[in-house]
């Protein structure tokens, strides 16, 4: 499980090939998730929210989605903090009965992790119809009418984020999938949308079926690029001959295979094939002290 992101379920399904839970446990994956011992160290935040905050100290920025009522003053508190931070518009936040999602982070030696996710409050959507043509639509609707560019995020069910990117391409709208938050594959239907994907390698094997990773456990430039390609196949498929691929790589930085990469041509004197961009992972200490460090690290 190491260095992935997987709902409750998949992670004891990976317990039980380990051979660690047992069958009893995997007929109850959130209780099993929920009795681990840690110690951990609970905050109020996670991906979604940090990105927000992250992209609104650049241009103005809006946050959808739904939190539980169970943790209404930590709910209170986060959205404080993302005005504060980024000045993300939260009004299109609402707060439902029951728990907030929660994402364990169990963290190896190495500062290596597994992620765990226990769905909340972002389960509980309109169906697909509603958000498209309905009243119970209408806000996400028209804060996609505002914007430029929307990202989506997986921790809601999958026609949630069609309906979005539906209606993101139908207004001439950038789409952004950032794929970490669950293991399947990516909906079909979503396919034709998408202007970037964002997996890291891992998820980048969940999405396509191409495995990134060498026998050492480390992704391997070749491979990588084969999962790409096999990607960028699945999009022209669907009509979508365009889409742009970032894989990061956490402190290794990101790899970056632009709209027109077909993986030929002569490599550059660093190993880079035409179309590919290198990126390092940066410091959010900066001299200006922007952008701010909104995770709590």
């Amino acid at each position: 499980v190491k260095g992935m992101t997987l709902p409750a379920a998949s992670f004891v399904e990976k317990l039980d090939e380990a051979g660690i839970g047992g069958a009893a446990a995997a007929s109850d994956p959130i209780s099993l998730v929920q009795s681990i011992d840690g110690p951990f160290v609970q905050k109020t935040g996670g991906k979604g929210a940090n990105a927000a905050a992250a992209a609104g100290q650049t241009a103005a920025c809006e946050f959808i989605g739904n939190l539980g009522r169970a943790s209404s003053v930590a709910n209170t508190a986060l959205l404080a903090d993302m005005q504060q931070f980024g000045g993300v518009n939260t009004e299109g936040c609402s707060e439902l009965e029951g728990p907030t999602g929660t994402a364990y982070i169990l963290q190896f030696e190495d500062n290596d992790n597994a992620i765990v996710l226990v769905g909340g409050a972002n389960q509980d959507w309109p169906g697909l119809a509603s958000l498209l043509g309905g009243n119970e639509g209408s806000g996400l609707r028209a804060a996609i009418g505002r914007s430029s560019a929307v990202m989506l995020q997986r921790e809601v069910p999958d026609h949630v984020n069609v309906a979005v990117a539906q209606c993101a391409a139908a207004l001439g709208k950038d789409v952004f999938m950032d794929v970490g938050g669950t293991d399947s594959p990516l909906d079909p239907a979503l396919l034709p949308y998408l202007g970037v994907v964002a997996p890291n390698e891992s998820e980048l094997t969940f999405i396509t079926g191409v495995e990134t990773k060498g026998p050492d456990g480390k992704p391997e430039l070749q491979r990588v690029r084969a999962a790409v390609a096999a990607l960028k196949d699945s999009c022209r498929a669907a009509g979508n001959p365009s889409v742009e691929v970032l894989v990061t790589f956490g402190g290794e930085g990101s790899l970056h295979f632009s709209a027109g990469w077909d993986g030929a041509g002569e490599a550059a004197a660093d190993g880079a094939l035409p179309l590919e961009c290198r990126m390092g992972s940066f410091v959010l200490g900066t001299a200006d002290g922007r952008p701010v460090d909104t995770t709590g690290a």
